[in-house]
């Protein structure tokens, strides 16, 4: 049997970011499930990603999502 790799987090602070980071991508992924044009979904998925850059220290790259859009048809 094989030990999974679990990570606890146990600041209040990241623990609410991941809290608004899930709240934001499940809003997201419900936006996708009712046919909302992508650009309005980016925006989700953009406040997201920047929550989980507040986490780790890092900022948002517009590149990065430019790229994941044009390489996934999300929502059509």
């Amino acid at each position: 049997m094989e030990a999974e790799d679990v990570t606890y987090v146990s600041n209040s602070r990241h623990i609410a970011l991941l809290e608004q980071a899930k709240s934001t991508i499940e809003d997201a992924v419900a936006a996708i499930d009712m046919g909302v044009p992508i650009d309005l979904v980016q925006i989700d998925v953009t406040r997201t990603w920047e929550i989980l850059g507040e986490i780790i220290g890092d900022t948002i790259q517009d590149s990065l999502l430019d790229q994941l859009f044009s390489q996934f048809c999300l929502g059509k």
